[in-house]
């Protein structure tokens, strides 16, 4: 496929907007953000990728006539709360955005929720883009219409469902992003066949025997496949209150071990150590296959490249301590996971499909990961 060539889909999402997805399509995004009336664009971003993307970008909004006022802010999940939130808030108010006015988020899944959750705050909801310059953010984080802050207790703990007015996705972007953050991205590539898909799961593993590297030889085409492979499963629940608990694979422990490493692990990375953490949890509950954690170990130690085990400074009775204040608990003492009895599947009981796990059992797993 040609630079410049625009991939329309939706976000699949409950309200959708439209993900438009290409390499090297900056010089069309004034054409696409002027099929809608506002007063002022504001760009929220980090001083350096302002310098890699951002002054470009609204170079080529200003010579297209798109007042550009750049707002710039910390990056980090050690920032992603309520003092950057606040300020970020207030400057959007002094800069003079109206309710006429689009906010920009130009960045990563921490810039993205940043910008988006004081787009929703700021005169009760002002209209924003998301504009994703890492794969993971692209190919997954753009995709759920959620907004969030960081708590003292755990991650994401305050936020709101606030659905962009379209999604600007541009791996050309991604070209100069470290092969790391490659990496914790395809773990939530794979993490959607293993809850949905075993042949997506087969065709990563192809896509891999290549190693890393060799994905970006066809970043768009992957990114299309990664991109397709998650708007599979919100299909089947846009608003993600049902089956696309799915989702989730893998969050649970990975969320807390991601949170009380402080930014040292990426959020792909820690949902790596999570998923191998729920197969434990499945086998020793006589719901998942012992080969389901063989291969997942294979797939994201041996190819992928990610850690599959909890650090050892983070003792079980932390990481329950952080499990029991997440976004996602609901009432009852067991924990609740997403459990995966064989590639492709879900474990489902009257509907439900997550699994009340017992917290000894939960700490005992977590002392042998």
């Amino acid at each position: 496929m040609s630079d410049g060539t625009i991939i329309e889909l939706s976000s699949g999402t409950s309200p959708s907007c439209p993900y438009y997805l290409g390499e090297s399509i900056g010089d069309r995004l004034p054409e696409y953000l002027g099929r809608h009336a506002f007063d002022e664009f504001y760009l929220v971003t980090s001083q350096p990728l302002y310098e890699l993307f951002g002054r470009d970008l609204a170079n080529r909004l200003g010579r297209a006539g798109v007042a550009v006022n750049l707002i710039t802010v910390a990056e980090g999940e050690g920032v992603k709360g309520w003092p950057e939130l606040t300020a970020l808030c207030e400057r959007l108010v002094a800069a003079g955005a109206t309710k006429d006015s689009i906010v920009g988020a130009l960045g990563g899944g921490m810039i993205s929720n940043l910008a988006g959750l004081a787009a929703a705050m700021v005169y009760r909801g002002l209209r924003f883009v998301e504009i994703p310059t890492t794969m993971l953010n692209l190919t997954d984080g753009t995709l759920s219409n959620k907004q969030a802050i960081n708590g003292a207790l755990g991650k994401n703990q305050f936020g709101v469902y606030h659905a962009p007015l379209f999604i600007w996705a541009d791996v050309a972007m991604l070209r100069s992003e470290p092969e790391r953050q490659h990496r914790s991205a395809l773990v939530e590539a794979l993490k959607n066949g293993l809850v949905n898909d075993a042949a997506w799961v087969d065709r990563m593993e192809d896509l891999l025997t290549g190693g890393v590297a060799g994905i970006r030889d066809d970043l768009l085409g992957v990114c299309h496949e990664v991109v397709r492979s998650k708007l599979g499963i919100l299909a089947q629940d846009p608003g993600e209150r049902g089956a696309g608990i799915i989702l989730e694979y893998g969050h649970t422990v990975g969320h807390a071990v991601e949170f009380l490493s402080g930014g040292a692990l990426l959020h792909g990375e820690a949902v790596g150590i999570g998923m191998c953490a729920a197969a434990r949890l499945g086998i020793r509950l006589g719901i998942t296959a012992p080969e389901v954690l063989a291969r997942q170990e294979h797939l994201l130690g041996t190819l992928i490249g990610s850690p599959t085990t909890v650090p050892r400074e983070f003792t079980p009775e932390r990481i329950v301590e952080v499990i029991l204040s997440d976004n996602k608990r609901r009432a009852g003492s067991a924990v609740r996971f997403v459990l995966v009895p064989e590639v492709g599947r879900v474990h489902i009981v009257d509907g439900d499909h997550e699994t009340p796990v017992p917290e000894p059992l939960l700490k005992s797993v977590l002392a042998e990961a």
